[in-house]
């Protein structure tokens, strides 16, 4: 029996075998880290740029909506409203009217553009803005009628003798009065006469909009991005009177910059794009606008390095940046079709 015993052999890894199998566990190791970094690498790069996206594609959205509708007064156009010497009269804290066409209640001029002084003040109304960039106010109605119902079955209210449809109007809200021949901007406190021989016949009222959209600086800090905002004359039913409110519609937009599309031949055609310091002296032959916006990332990738250079229009060239944030260049085109309507009809 203690012969058998002798002769049985412990076996088990050689150093060397143990080697060779932790330097393969390391490589399988390594291999898997680094296919997790790059998938990472390529979610957070595919996160930023489908943000930076969606903030592009939402501002040209919500830029490019007012845009299209701006000159809009209902069924007349501007040279034919007029407007209410007592809505005039009361003081809008606030009001963009550094000049005075651009004022809320200035009808003169249906859109607007400035550009941001280096101390950050545009228009008298703006603190907050990037120097450099442009602001834009568009003037407009808010393409909801109210009007006149058939109330029929009430011989003392016949039809066309008070907005009531879809609503009645508000005091404190401001609204356009208009038929086919003239129009009125008044305050819903104070509504025209509508009847046959009053100063609006047969009357379609239409809620006012004021708009000025810029790039506004939230923090001193550059870590934090800035915002495309807007500032608008809206009602406040604490006061029942019409405010300015500042919105954040879009985070990142670090740039605006507008080119103005006009007709220099006077042949109903866009053949001269210029900013808005060249356009004076052009603003009744606008017919479109071309914006141009640079959108930032909201946060840094270490891994990544801007070191692009951006065109915005006729503005001088931007970048390269050479920070750890990814940039888009977004640009769209709109054409004013109700101020082209106003210039093609000569009105």
């Amino acid at each position: 029996m203690a012969g058998e015993g002798a002769g049985r052999h412990e076996t088990g890894f050689s150093l060397v075998e143990l080697m060779v199998g932790m330097v393969l566990g390391l490589m399988l190791i390594a291999g898997a880290v680094s296919i997790y970094l790059a998938t990472k690498r390529s979610y957070v790069e595919v996160e930023q740029v489908a943000a930076l996206t969606e903030n592009a594609r939402f501002a040209e959205q919500i830029m490019g909506d007012s845009l299209r509708q701006a000159g809009f007064l209902g069924e007349v156009t501007a040279n034919k409203v007029e407007v209410d010497p007592d809505l005039t009269a009361a003081a809008l804290v606030g009001d963009c009217a550094t000049p005075a066409e651009a004022g809320a209640y200035n009808l003169s001029r249906l859109g607007y553009a400035a550009t941001v002084a280096n101390d950050g003040t545009a228009l008298g109304c703006i603190d907050d803005g990037v120097a450099g960039t442009d602001v834009l106010v568009i003037k407009r109605v808010l393409p909801r009628p109210f009007s006149a119902g058939p109330r029929v079955r009430d011989p003392n209210d016949p039809p066309g003798g008070a907005i009531d449809t879809p609503g009645s109007l508000e005091d404190g809200r401001t609204y356009v009065m208009t038929n086919n021949v003239t129009g009125l901007l008044f305050d819903g406190a104070s509504p025209p006469t509508i009847t046959v021989g009053g100063e609006v016949p047969g009357g379609t009222a239409w809620e006012y909009q004021y708009e000025v959209f810029y790039v506004r600086r939230v923090n001193a800090d550059p870590d934090i991005p800035t915002m495309l905002s807007r500032r608008v004359l809206s009602y406040n039913p604490s006061t029942s009177a019409m405010e300015f409110t500042t919105e954040d519609l879009a985070e990142g937009v670090e740039d605006l910059q507008l080119l103005f599309g006009y007709d220099s031949t006077g042949n109903g055609e866009v053949d001269t794009y210029k900013d808005q310091a060249a356009i004076v002296g052009n603003w009744p032959s606008v017919e479109s606008v071309e914006a141009f916006m640079l959108v930032r990332s909201a946060v840094k990738d270490v891994q990544y390095t801007d070191v692009k250079t951006y065109q915005l229009g006729g503005a001088l060239p931007v970048g390269p940046k050479n920070d750890n944030y990814r940039r888009l260049l977004s640009h769209t085109s709109v054409s004013l079709r109700n101020l082209k309507l106003m210039i093609r009809g000569d009105a």
